[in-house]
């Protein structure tokens, strides 16, 4: 077994190093993990709206008028994060990147932001004047964003290679109004290329937006989120953390999060209609049936250990990694344990995954779970995350119970197993 983990590791290694190293992820990850507050808060106030404040809901049929304001309120506070989640995007990515190459951050974002406005479509009213639909600034940019951000970063730095494109300022001239004039011209050649972009586009008949939603962001988020995608997927992040890898900064940011936070704004956005939530895979949806306690919910082994486990040592490390556990920071346990590099345990980390995808999926189509809209912090403590991210989904709270105590059955006779190996070592020794 030692052998076949020292093969795979071999073989996975060097491609998870090259994820973990490429610049554009690594953008893309810091965009992300930036905004995460502004979402989270977005998302409290949909929460509130659509379980509390909003009509027909329990302040609204006890004290009815009063709360029609503090409803608005909550309403522009969401729309105000959620509706331009990709302008914050394009602007945090572009800026990473170009921070990545020593370039100016605040010049190449802000160039960023104006590149991808100009391939936004726009409309025009009498009554309204010139105006850009939420819905491009939204999730459903994301994947634009992504692009417009890294293409403007890499035409400026090409062009700011080229020294006849550079105006040189004298040294008198003060640093910042120099750095405004040596990038003016890459700057607005940028803008060209992006202008006739949008020609392209017109001349289709179709947004540049719309493009790479249909062409792109929707065939990617399918693949994703298909049931073999999914296996394949949760498999290989897992066995990346079995090796001591953090996947999330590998593949669940940078790649997983995207999605599922689109996901999660439809869903928000459906909602706060009164109409009925569609996607199933969000970042909260994983997060409350696969990682409880952290990767490959580790506080159903912590509990496992604490049921089955007769080694005093183990038990001292579930004791150490029982409240970490609690708020989903699993490196006591996969560390000290340990989890990583470590077979017998490896195995049911993988199968308890699974299996919390799959009853989660189940419970969500079957009508017991509640769909996932709110985005709540991934420490707020297992079972209380999926309650909270669903509405206060009684169901749901009931799902990510079944799926704990699934998950402990899953790895007591894995806990006895490793119980026995280490007896077996000692005897040896002996």
């Amino acid at each position: 077994m030692d052998a076949f983990m020292d093969k795979l590791a071999n073989k996975m290694l060097p491609f998870a190093q090259k994820l973990s190293e490429n610049r554009y992820l690594g953008a893309i990850r810091d965009a992300f993990v930036t905004i995460m507050p502004i979402i989270i808060g977005c998302s409290l106030f949909t929460l509130l709206n659509c379980v509390f404040l909003g009509k027909g809901h329990y302040f609204d049929q006890w004290f009815g008028q009063p709360f029609n304001g503090v409803v608005e309120m909550g309403s522009a506070i969401s729309s105000a994060g959620m509706s331009v989640m990709a302008l914050l995007i394009v602007f945090l990515v572009a800026k990473n990147l170009a921070e990545r190459y020593k370039m100016d951050g605040s010049m190449a974002a802000t160039s960023a932001v104006v590149d991808f406005l100009i391939v936004t479509k726009f409309l025009s009213t009498a009554k309204l004047g010139e105006f850009i639909q939420t819905y491009y600034l939204g999730a459903a940019g994301l994947f634009t964003a992504f692009i417009c951000a890294i293409a403007t970063v890499e035409i400026i730095r090409k062009l700011m290679n080229v020294k006849a494109l550079v105006i040189k300022m004298p040294d008198s001239v003060p640093s910042g109004i120099a750095r405004s004039f040596n990038s003016m011209i890459p700057v607005i050649l940028t803008m060209l290329i992006f202008g006739i972009i949008r020609l392209i586009t017109n001349a289709i008949g179709m947004p540049l937006n719309d493009i790479i939603f249909k062409g792109l962001q929707q065939p990617l988020s399918a693949i994703v989120t298909s049931p073999v995608g999914l296996i394949v997927i949760y498999i290989f992040y897992m066995l990346l953390w079995g090796f001591g890898i953090h996947s999330a900064y590998i593949i669940g940011t940078p790649i997983l999060e995207p999605i599922y936070l689109a996901n999660l704004t439809a869903n928000a956005a459906l909602i706060s209609k009164g109409a009925a939530a569609t996607n199933i895979l969000t970042k909260p949806f994983t997060d409350g049936t696969m990682f409880m306690g952290g990767a490959g919910n580790m506080l159903a082994l912590v509990i496992a250990i604490f049921i089955v486990s007769k080694r005093s040592d183990y038990r001292d490390i579930a004791k150490l990694g029982f409240v970490p556990a609690l708020f989903n920071i699993s490196e006591p346990i996969m560390f000290g344990l340990p989890v990583v590099m470590n077979p017998i345990l490896i195995i049911p980390m993988i199968l308890v995954t699974l299996a919390g995808l799959l009853i989660g999926y189940i419970s969500t189509i079957v009508g017991l779970m509640g769909y996932t809209y709110v985005l709540v912090p991934w420490t707020t403590p297992p079972v209380i995350g999926l309650f909270l991210s669903s509405g206060a989904n009684v169901g749901a709270a009931l799902t990510g119970v079944i799926i704990l105590v699934v998950s402990v059955i899953i790895y007591m006779p894995f806990v006895k197993v490793m119980d026995k190996a280490l007896e077996a070592e000692a005897t040896n020794e002996e």
